[in-house]
């Protein structure tokens, strides 16, 4: 309805100035052609006419300059007749002002006689100069136009047109009031000067520039309100023609379909955000205090207890919560039972771990991906995003083929490109016949999700992560080696003291609680025969991590063949 609404006050503003700038152009070529007549008429005058070739050949006063004089009178007083624009014409010499007008004689003479030496003096010798625009008290409006013409040595002819009598023309063909109003303005280049004929119009116009545009808006500082302004330049007179619409007028009553637009997509985002805040009250702090209630379980607070709400199903969940962790709090575990329950919770704990970060981040290049209508990264980008959590939810089994592991890595990889182009880079140096040893589910991707977090600092240079895999022998018994390397910004000294040693990272270091439930994990599964060592490649960053299984389980080719991959080490 917005759209509709904006696109609707579009047209009706393009169709509207489409008829009115039509009016105007009518106007203003008239308005043209009419002074371009005047200027014929002068010239023919200033070089055709006789008695005025011959008037400053008699002397002053003299019986053929009075005779010749009559002459060019009767002429004049005719001619003003016939070229409706004109308003005064006259010949001008510093001893005698010959003149026909239309208006009061006495203060048309005044106005020549105090006007019309400056105005033949900025006339420059054989020039064609356009209507000029002057001013004087006496003329009705102020301001006129004016051109003039030499004849002869110290004699011009010229004429004058009122620029209120061209507004009174104008107003035929635009009505004045609530609709408009139409004004004439002095140009000054590109930018309207003043208001010519009307020192106080409705809707000042000082000081706009002149756009090749069908028509601008403006908003009045006075009233508040818009207005549409059609303008045309004269192309004979320094003055620009200009009608002013209010946009109240024009637009009727979309502005009302408008604002209810606007107030019932403000209702919707106010129902929407109510919804919302009703959904938080409902599921979301349920939600989240259950998620607090199984933090704390998980840490061994056992005297959690959840606050039921209205919602029956809450409720009988909030009850199952609490009964077990009753039951929890009673049960006498003993050692053996403990470590494998904290076996298994700490690998579905990590099974389930979705960062919401990463959630969302994916959601968003989605997103970005969709509004540019870029397809097929979004169905790419999707594909991986529902491989990653399809791997991370499926799993119920405790060991995973290292095949499987390397897709799953490779997923969460080409997620992480979409976030970095061209910026980072995986690759895999793993012999195919290790690919079938199995290994405890995510024990590999921690550490690489962990090298793109605070490995990949410089976003400006290229990331580089490499899996290297190969079989190792110590005292007699075999290995499964894996180095996950990066050019990254390496470990911290403390930090690397800390993996490196039995000291644990204080739990405020959650982004690399993966990497010690890996660590925990392989322990627990192997006896300790697992090995995980950390280190950083050089003094100027990259880090790697080590991981050395027992060989459990290869195809009976692994464990006949002996090539490169195999290697005599010392622990």
């Amino acid at each position: 309805m917005v759209i509709n609404n904006w696109y609707a006050k579009n047209i009706v503003r393009d169709k509207v100035s489409e008829t009115y700038q039509n009016t105007l152009n009518i106007f203003v070529s008239q308005t043209d052609r009419s002074l371009l007549e005047v200027d014929d008429y002068l010239k023919k005058l200033a070089v055709l006419d006789s008695d005025a070739g011959l008037l400053m050949s008699f002397p002053y006063g003299s019986d053929n300059y009075v005779l010749t004089k009559i002459r060019i009178l009767n002429k004049l007083n005719r001619d003003i007749g016939f070229y409706k624009p004109i308003d005064t014409v006259f010949l001008f010499h510093e001893s005698d002002i010959i003149f026909s007008t239309s208006g009061p004689y006495t203060s048309t003479q005044q106005v020549l006689k105090n006007n019309t030496a400056r105005i033949v003096a900025m006339q420059k010798p054989g020039e064609v100069s356009q209507w000029m625009l002057w001013e004087d008290d006496l003329v009705p409006g102020r301001d006129f136009l004016v051109k003039v013409f030499q004849v002869t040595d110290g004699l011009y002819v010229g004429a004058i047109i009122n620029i209120a009598d061209l507004l009174d023309l104008l107003s035929i063909q635009w009505d004045h009031g609530d609709i408009g109003e139409s004004a004439i303005y002095r140009r000054n280049g590109t930018q309207l000067a003043k208001s010519l004929a009307n020192p106080n119009p409705k809707v000042p116009l000082n000081d706009m520039m002149l756009l090749s545009k069908p028509y601008q808006i403006i908003k009045n500082k006075v009233d508040g309100q818009k207005y549409m302004v059609i303008e045309r330049s004269s192309k004979v007179a320094d003055m620009t023609i200009s009608i002013i619409i209010p946009e109240s007028y024009m637009l009727q009553g979309l502005p009302y379909f408008q604002k209810a637009a606007y107030i019932m997509a403000f209702g919707f985002i106010l129902v929407l955000v109510l919804y919302l805040l009703f959904i938080r009250q409902m599921i979301f702090n349920p939600l989240h205090q259950l998620i607090k209630g199984m933090k704390k379980l998980s840490l061994g607070i056992l005297d959690v207890r959840l606050h039921t709400n209205e919602t029956i199903e809450f409720v009988f969940l909030a009850n199952t919560f609490n009964n077990m962790a009753q039951q929890i709090k009673l049960l006498k575990i003993g050692m053996y039972e403990e470590q494998i329950r904290a076996q298994r919770m700490e690998l579905k704990q990590l099974q389930a771990q979705i960062n919401p970060h990463f959630y969302m981040n994916s959601l968003n290049i989605i997103y970005n991906f969709a509004a540019l209508k870029d397809y097929d990264s979004v169905k790419k980008m999707s594909l991986h995003l529902a491989d990653y959590f399809r791997f991370i939810m499926r799993i119920n089994q405790d060991s995973i083929r290292l095949e499987e592991e390397l897709k799953h890595i490779e997923s969460y990889i080409e997620i992480q490109k979409f976030r970095f182009p061209n910026k980072l880079y995986c690759s895999y140096d793993i012999p195919e016949r290790l690919k079938s040893v199995t290994l405890p589910a995510l024990s590999l991707q921690p550490f690489v999700e962990n090298a793109i977090i605070h490995g990949f600092v410089n976003r400006k240079e290229p990331f580089f992560i490499q899996l290297t895999g190969c079989i190792v022998f110590d005292g007699g018994n075999r290995f499964v080696s894996i180095v996950v390397e990066d050019n990254g910004v390496g470990f911290p000294d403390d930090v690397l003291e800390q993996l490196n040693g039995d000291g644990v990272l204080p739990q405020a270091e959650t982004s690399r609680l993966g990497i010690l439930n890996v660590i925990q994990r392989l322990k627990l599964r192997y006896h300790g025969e697992a090995d995980i060592a950390f280190d950083n490649m050089s003094a100027s960053g990259g880090a790697a991590v080590r991981i050395r299984l027992p060989l459990q389980a290869m195809d009976s080719e692994a464990e006949h063949e002996e090539d490169d991959d195999v290697q005599s080490v010392g622990r």
